[in-house]
């Protein structure tokens, strides 16, 4: 995902956070939480559709205060991230919560789902309000980082996604844990980030590792816990002119993107694929993986804009290219079926779907309910594909 907007100032995003925090600091009795050695998913209390995943140390006592460290996921997967640092944290003593409702989009239904998610696990547990952290992965990342900043946040881990623009805020009142995979699109902006950090003194900790755009591996958690526990020391990215002149190829393969007309911007995703595809490493291959992936988010980002008012037609252009660039992404194939049903494209819609099973797309559910499939549904292939993915 890319730049989330920013839409609060620091005043609006600090009576938010006072909401969260302030106004259930005294909610530290703890009653009700899950067994110990236990990760599952919790419904938030009197607000129906809201909910999490919780992972509970097995020593966890309500009779002391524990560090938590809440997730964020730009598609709204709580498991995701609490089972990535759930062993971790069990050695380090953290509570790990996931929001289910905190997902790229607007920032009004992600504010509600942190703060309720907030005020249920301080109604469940006792929590060290000088001890939050946040974990987020691309987009949520960059709602953590601006969490952190207006809010009282001791750490964030920032997976695939730094500050945006403008860039680092000037005062950073929390520790940092920086990563991102060589692959991943938004590598050259967190690499920046780091040199920038450094250059004005700003204790934080750089981490690279072999990936795309993802959440970082199991293996770094309890790096990132150590370094919030003072164990693990500050190390920014070195400075690297191979860096930079990856950066530099970056944004000249991107180019074309912005101003080229639809044949040249294939030709491109084409022979960046062609370049992906080598079996060796090298700079050339993850600049051009880098790409790949920055084409895919890219254009997936666009055609929502575009569903969202209602420019169907373009929405269905554009997705196309998403596919073109990541044919292998179930999601990306349901996403053209959806736009092009609302176009009007019955046949393409279905053709979409049809390749959207076949690469594992299971939300049969979310696919029964999507109002502008209504279309297709009466098609007898429509039955076959329902079929498939709900096996």
């Amino acid at each position: 995902m890319g730049t989330l907007p920013q839409v609060m100032g620091d005043t609006e995003a600090m009576k938010w956070w006072a909401a969260v925090v302030f106004l259930s600091a005294g909610w530290l009795a703890a009653q009700d939480a899950p067994p110990a050695q236990d990760i599952r998913q919790l419904e938030v209390r009197e607000h129906q559709g809201q909910s999490y995943w919780m992972f509970t140390p097995a020593n966890y006592s309500a009779d002391s205060a524990w560090p938590i460290l809440y997730c964020l996921d730009p598609g709204a997967r709580g498991r995701v991230p609490v089972e990535l640092f759930a062993a971790a944290a069990e050695k380090a003593g953290f509570l790990v919560a996931g929001s289910n409702n905190s997902r790229n989009g607007p920032m009004a239904p992600v504010h509600e789902a942190i703060g309720l998610m907030v005020r249920d696990t301080h109604q469940r547990y006792s929590i060290d309000d000088s001890r939050l952290y946040v974990a987020g992965f691309s987009g949520g990342a960059r709602v953590a980082l601006d969490w952190a900043r207006n809010g009282h946040i001791a750490g964030v881990i920032a997976c695939g996604a730094g500050f945006g623009l403008p860039g680092p805020p000037k005062q950073i009142p929390f520790r940092l844990f920086a990563t991102t995979g060589w692959d991943d699109f938004n590598h050259d902006e967190l690499y920046r980030m780091s040199r920038e950090l450094a250059r004005r003194n700003v204790p934080h900790r750089f981490v690279e590792f072999q990936g795309d755009h993802e959440w970082m591996p199991a293996a770094l958690a309890g790096e990132a816990f150590g370094f919030f526990l003072g164990r693990v020391p500050a190390q920014p990215a070195p400075a690297s002119k191979e860096a930079e002149k990856q950066a530099a190829q970056y944004e000249r393969w991107m180019q074309p993107m912005q101003s080229a007309d639809e044949n040249e911007r294939r030709a491109v995703i084409r022979r960046a694929q062609k370049e992906a595809a080598r079996e060796q490493d090298s700079p050339a291959r993850r600049v051009a993986r880098r790409v790949i992936g920055g084409v895919s988010v890219g254009a997936m980002e666009y055609t929502r804009e575009l569903m969202s008012h209602e420019r169907y037609r373009d929405a269905a252009r554009t997705a196309e290219e998403a596919v073109l660039a990541r044919p292998e992404n179930s999601g990306v194939w349901y996403s053209l079926a959806v736009a092009n049903a609302a176009a009007g494209n019955t046949g393409r819609a279905l053709e979409a779907l049809e390749q959207a099973a076949a690469r594992g797309w299971g939300a049969w559910q979310r696919m029964e309910g999507e109002p502008l499939l209504a279309k297709v549904r009466g098609d007898a292939r429509y039955a076959g594909i329902l079929a498939k993915m709900r096996r």
